[in-house]
């Protein structure tokens, strides 16, 4: 199969949808958790806290940004006639000699977060002024790469729609995996539980308590 080649080095950044925090601030102050400053009032909180974190259902907290190459090869028709045939044969060579060449450049984001919408009251509890959250562990959510982001580059000789599409897929998983091993997941556990720390907090729990399927996690001062 063809060879592939990055060209432009991944980007890992951090995405918070502001319209989501808000949207899940104005739902509990619907509900009756939190006053219009902020504060929770005093209720058994706890159903309507996983009710309405729930809702927030995909949690977005890390992305990662990736620019890369693809080239396919393959023996030309010309290899087949009699003046493919001579010229190959004057290298020694039956077949490969002429090659087609397909090159697309792709473009593609990967997203990562938390699945909040199967949260129950076996992962909140509501005590007193302290919130404790057990997370999920963060996933992939998607790899978004629009048909406007594959770039047919370099097409040489003549290519099936069946071929191109593989090689789209072959783009997809590639910066997906790329995504994994430049730690995505890791990055979105961290920035997700200090946004959600911080989001917490500003609904009026002064203490914050989360986990990530039952462990602590270490969040660096320095992590945005």
């Amino acid at each position: 199969m063809g060879k592939m080649n990055k060209v432009v080095k991944s980007i890992v950044g951090i995405v918070i949808g502001v319209a989501i925090l808000a949207a899940a601030a104005f739902a509990l102050l619907k509900a009756g958790i939190i006053d219009l400053k902020g504060n929770k009032l005093g209720i058994d909180a706890t159903a309507n806290v996983v009710t309405e974190i729930k809702k927030i259902s995909e949690f977005t907290s890390a992305c990662f940004y990736e620019e890369i190459v693809l080239q396919e090869k393959k023996t030309s028709n010309i290899a087949d006639n009699a003046v493919g045939n001579k010229i190959s044969g004057l290298f020694g060579k039956k077949d490969g000699l002429v090659n087609d060449e397909l090159v697309i450049v792709a473009s593609g984001k990967v997203r990562a977060g938390f699945h909040l919408n199967n949260l129950d009251e076996n992962h909140v509890a509501v005590k007193g002024d302290t919130l404790c959250v057990d997370l999920p562990k963060a996933e992939i959510f998607d790899v978004i790469v629009n048909p406007s982001d594959f770039d047919i580059y370099v097409e040489d000789g003549t290519w099936d729609h069946e071929t191109v599409t593989k090689v789209e897929d072959r783009a997809i998983g590639q910066i997906k995996a790329d995504a994994e091993k430049e730690g995505i997941l890791d990055k979105a556990t961290k920035s997700g539980v200090k946004k959600l720390s911080e989001m917490f907090k500003s609904f009026g729990f002064p203490v914050v308590n989360i986990t990530v399927d039952g462990q602590e996690i270490e969040i660096e001062e320095t992590e945005a």
